[in-house]
């Protein structure tokens, strides 16, 4: 109970008429003076509030005390926030009924009783710091409901969204969570000026930070306005004021201020302190950020319009500050230009703060006043303004930054006494801050109810929050990431890879997640944003584009580089330009999962989300084919639809680092280990996957199931002829030209001797200039040819490119084998030439076939054999040639001119069964010696200059017979074709031949052909004695169109062409 006296007292305990009252939630239950304000200390200013905002030297000034502190416990960002100590007759109020309700503080000003100055808030903190005889005293701090957004602390992605949708996104999320009612409101000039952010990135930050630095990015700047209701629910409101220009704020409810001395008596409030500094500060911006996109530094830049004014004049000063903000920190131009002009406009602001004290209980940030009384305020050329038409009413308008608050309760003397004699004094009289807070007093007023001070520019300055603190230090600074993270590649539901052009791809942090209950994120933890703008959906829409570091081998050019793109569900690194959260970039992929022993499965086949297990294909085992250490290395491709089971088609280039066993294996599988394409170098060995399996040989090995092709431009060499150490040149062909050489001196001996022989067929050359011959040493000069630039294996030629090499002077193709060549082949075999072909060999030469060995030659043969053997030893010494049929027909046939047979010996013409006929169609003569046989026209004419002897055992002399004998018939000698012919094939577009198509053919001889294709697109076959040069045409209109040609005056015209 209380004392009889101390009840006296308070028998007018009431806030009517009250400078403070104070509307909370107690009020329904205990009475509506449950608890009454005793004292209130408060802050408020335009956010983001920091030092840069507030010149304390200037404030300590102005206060006269020299005290330079600012108040420790008010934050910074929050926008306001208020300290109240409150009595209560109740000193058992449950302070859980307090904390985080509404609350409604109003202040009596100089208009009236009921013209009452509203703060409205939610309590923080509340705490009971004193009670004695049912007297207590209760501690409440009061800010606004953006100060809750400093407790969550999350991390999220915002793609293609402008910082104002992120932050009502943000802002949305707290409607309806327990008692807060979020209200806010744009004032913005132009919204479309700010753009969409392909990426914004919350990390590790709490809501509160995460706003206010993209605002100060954006040089938007905050301020609350607070409306009153004590009979409503909520007591009224406050609401949060986003904008970007000084037409935002609003005048002031007491709009003219007049300055006057401390301890005069004014009929309204007074401001009686009053006080400017200027310093210098910056006063032009650069800026510059590289952009990967255009490759291009752009830069912008801001200056001062006062300093662009005075810029030639002698006494100009440049205080240029130049920033690299990072990577692609605007779009374009415009943006850059505005970013700088928004930190010139910061810098600017703060040129000349005002500094005030007073009694003025209606001063808030963001209203606006003019003041009178102040010489300061009449100085034209005081202020920071480019304008030059300064108005003396544009000079003495000012708008309020930032104010400080000190008020206590109007109890009477008696009332405080009693207060102090059981609780003692207010405990913000004591506190740090109000010590701070007590500068703002009139020396002649020391105890005076209210008291305030404020922070102040002309209003025609353009306001912007500050970005860097006096020491270059940015104030919201955006987390730095330390270090790099990993991240899961991500695309379409049913997509193996997802990229760009230019090899982007889009990943998906661990720490980003959805909306509990929906699928895609590999993250157990559920996105508190219910609107679905970025969570972790696992598909394209997870993050923005990101750039790869060149894959393989670590090098991006111009049309060459590195290639590896990321596939989806892999596991990849990823750093961060400068530790700029916004700025990822992939450096790698990662293998995860747990890999099976002696199994290229993984125990983690697939995880959440898009996550893949992803174990490396090589690896040591211990089983079988498995059991080898770490030798192998490489690079494994896989086919796209089984890049997450890894069991279908791939390429590998596969490293075998075993001791003494090493080798190279370049290999394309069509399918898992099938349809297989490889070249392997070293010890040669079969592969399955991670298995080493047989070995099979040691060397060089190419193989394909299906067609290969060996093309050299330039020319081609397959030899035998080993190398030491692999030295000498490419085409070094010592070997090969020195038999060349050798088979073209044989070749010319033998053609000389047999020359000398009378085995010279018609306009025969000399034995060296035969064609075939001839075109040996041709070969022979081909081969031997060099180019320059290159170092031949001499030390001549290790001049550091300097020398010569062996290089074909034409593309031939030469066989070189020490030890043999051996073409063969169960089916047909083919050796063409179109000029000459030529077979040499040291010894002997066998032909054979198993049916007919055919000879066909347009002009002559010439079959010689020197006849002797090379071998003194032999007892017989003659060879010859020999022809012999064991069976069948011998035939020899002079189908157009003579057949002679000479012998230096003797002839011998014999039929061992049979008969020996000899016919003619003239005569027949059989001579030796001078003496004869002639069997002409039917007689038989016998002449001898000698003797003539008959002798027979029987001679009968008969009548006149005749014996008439068949001669065989010879067929007319047909003329052949020309050396040259060719032949086309007219095809369309896509490359399919077209039939019944007119064509016209002229080759550069002058000769012209038309035609008409057949069904397989072919024109007739052309022949020319010499090369020459055809163009073709394929004419517009189909076979039996008008105009046409036909294909049979075609051939007529082929057939009198003769050249």
């Amino acid at each position: 109970m209380l004392s009889t006296a101390l009840a006296t007292l308070f028998n007018g305990w009431t806030q009517t008429d009250r400078l403070m009252r104070l509307h909370t939630v107690l009020d329904a239950e205990h009475g509506a003076n449950t608890l009454m304000a005793e004292s209130m200390q408060a802050v408020e200013g335009i956010s983001p509030i920091d030092d840069a905002d507030i010149d304390i030297d200037t404030v300590a000034a102005a206060d006269g005390t020299g005290v330079n502190q600012a108040p420790e416990s008010i934050p910074a960002l929050c926008g306001y926030k208020l300290e109240i100590t409150c009595l209560s007759l109740d000193a058992h109020l449950a302070l859980k009924e307090l904390i985080g309700q509404l609350i409604l503080l109003e202040l009596q000003t100089d208009a009236s009783r009921t013209a009452l100055r509203p703060f409205h808030g939610y309590i923080t903190h509340c705490d009971m710091i004193g009670a004695n005889g049912g007297l207590a005293r209760y501690k409440l701090t009061i800010e606004p409901w953006l100060a809750f957004l400093r407790y969550r602390r999350d991390s999220a992605i915002y793609q293609d969204m402008t910082v104002l949708d992120i932050v009502e996104s943000i802002f949305k999320d707290y409607q309806a969570q327990g008692t807060l009612q979020p209200q806010w409101k744009l004032e913005l000039r132009d919204p479309s000026i700010y753009p969409k952010r392909s990426l914004t990135t919350q990390y590790q930050e709490s809501d509160l930070h995460f706003v206010m630095r993209l605002l100060a990015e954006e040089g938007l700047f905050t301020y609350f306005q607070h409306q009153g209701d004590p009979h409503s629910p909520s007591f009224g409101s406050h609401t949060l004021i986003i904008a970007d220009h000084n037409g935002s704020f609003t005048p002031n409810a007491q709009s003219h201020i007049a300055f006057s001395q401390p301890g005069a008596v004014m009929q309204r409030d007074s401001i009686d302190r009053w006080r400017s500094v200027r310093r210098w500060h910056t006063n032009a911006i650069a800026i510059a950020s590289w952009d990967y996109r255009t490759a291009n530094t752009r830069t912008v830049s801001a200056t001062s319009a006062a300093h662009s004014a005075t810029a030639n004049s002698s006494d100009a000063t440049t205080l240029l500050a130049q920033d690299a903000p990072g990577a692609y920190a605007f779009e374009n131009r415009a943006q850059g230009e505005r970013i700088a002009n928004n930190q010139l406009q910061a810098i600017e602001a703060r040129n000349k703060i005002f500094t005030g004290a007073g009694t003025v209980r209606t001063l808030a940030p963001g209203t606006t006043f003019t003041l009178s009384g102040h010489s300061d305020s009449n100085d034209d050329n005081s202020d920071n303004s480019n304008n030059s038409n300064n108005s003396s009413e544009d000079n003495n308008t000012f708008v309020v930054l930032r104010v400080v608050h000190l008020a206590h309760n109007n109890f009477s003397a008696a009332l405080q006494g009693q207060i102090a004699q059981r609780l003692g004094a207010a405990a913000l009289d004591n506190a740090p801050s109000a010590q701070s807070a007590q500068n703002t007093e009139a020396p002649q007023n020391p105890h005076a109810l209210y008291r305030n001070r404020i922070d102040a520019i002309r209003a025609k300055i353009a306001y912007r929050p500050a970005t860097r603190d006096a020491h270059g230090i940015i104030l919201h600074p955006k987390p730095t990431v330390t270090g790099q993270q990993s991240a899961i590649v991500v695309g379409p539901a049913g997509h193996m890879i997802h990229t760009d052009r230019d090899h982007r791809i889009k990943v998906q942090f661990h720490w980003q997640r959805n909306a509990e209950g929906q699928n895609g994120s590999h993250s157990r933890l559920s996105h508190p944003h219910p609107e679905g703008h970025t969570g972790a959906p696992s598909n394209a829409q997870s993050g923005t584009w990101v750039r790869v570091m060149a894959g393989i081998v670590p090098i991006a050019g111009a049309n060459w580089g590195g290639h590896a793109v990321p596939r989806i569900g892999q596991e990849v690194l990823i750093d961060f330009i400068e530790g700029d959260i916004d700025r990822p970039i992939v450096i790698g992929t990662l293998y995860n999962g747990q890999g099976q022993a002696d199994a290229q499965v993984n125990h983690i086949g697939q995880g959440t989300g898009a996550a893949s297990g992803n174990a490396p294909s090589w690896f040591p085992g211990e089983k079988g084919g498995h059991s080898h250490p770490a030798v192998l290395s490489g690079i494994k491709t896989q086919a796209m639809h089984a890049s997450q089971s890894g069991n279908g088609a791939y390429n590998q280039l596969l490293f075998d680092d075993s001791p003494g066993q090493s080798r190279v294996a370049l290999q394309h599988h069509a399918s898992a280990h099938q349809g297989t394409a490889e070249l392997n170098l070293g010890i040669l060995r079969h592969q399955s996957d991670n298995q080493r399996l047989m070995q099979t040989g040691y060397g060089f090995e190419l193989k394909s199931q299906h067609s290969t092709a060996l093309r050299a431009g330039q020319g081609l060499l397959i030899a035998t002829d080993a190398r030491p150490n692999a030295s000498s040149s490419q085409l070094d062909t010592t070997e090969a030209q020195a038999q060349l050489e050798q088979s073209q001196q044989l070749q010319q001996s033998l053609a000389a001797t047999a020359q000398k022989h009378n085995a010279k067929l018609k306009d025969e050359n000399a034995a060296e200039k035969i064609p075939a011959i001839d075109h040996m040493q041709h070969s022979i000069d081909v081969i031997k040819a060099t180019a320059s630039g290159g170092s031949s294996n001499t030390a001549e030629g290790n001049a550091g490119g300097t020398g010569s090499v062996a290089a074909y002077s034409e593309p031939q193709l030469q066989l070189s084998s020490p030890a043999g060549i051996a073409a063969l082949t169960p089916a047909d075999a083919i050796l063409s030439a179109g000029s000459t072909s030529s077979i040499t060999a040291g010894h002997d030469i066998n032909v054979a076939a198993q049916g007919n060995s055919s000879h066909a030659v347009k002009a002559g043969i010439s079959l010689f054999t020197y006849g002797k053997v090379s071998n003194q030893d032999k007892p017989n010494q003659e060879t010859g040639i020999k022809l012999h049929a064991a069976s069948g027909t011998v035939s020899m046939q002079s189908q157009s001119d003579e057949t002679r047979i000479t012998a230096d010996k003797l002839i011998t013409v014999a039929s061992i069964t049979k008969d020996v006929q000899i016919a003619a169609k003239d005569h027949v003569m059989l001579t030796a010696q001078g003496a004869y046989l002639k069997l002409e026209g039917g007689n038989i004419e016998i002449h001898g200059p000698g003797a003539m002897v008959f002798k027979a055992s029987y001679t009968e002399f008969a009548g006149p017979q005749s014996a008439n004998h068949s001669l065989p018939e010879l067929p007319a000698v047909l003329p052949l074709a020309d050396r040259y012919s060719t032949q086309f094939t007219i095809k369309s577009a896509t490359g399919k031949p077209v039939a019944e198509y007119s064509y016209s053919m002229e080759s550069n001889e002058g000769h012209r052909y038309q035609g008409v294709t057949d069904k397989e697109g072919k024109t007739v076959r052309f022949y020319t004695p010499t090369k020459v040069k055809f163009t073709v045409r394929k004419n517009l209109k189909k076979a039996g169109s008008k105009d046409v040609p036909t294909a049979q005056r075609t051939e007529r015209f082929n057939e009198e062409f003769e050249g």
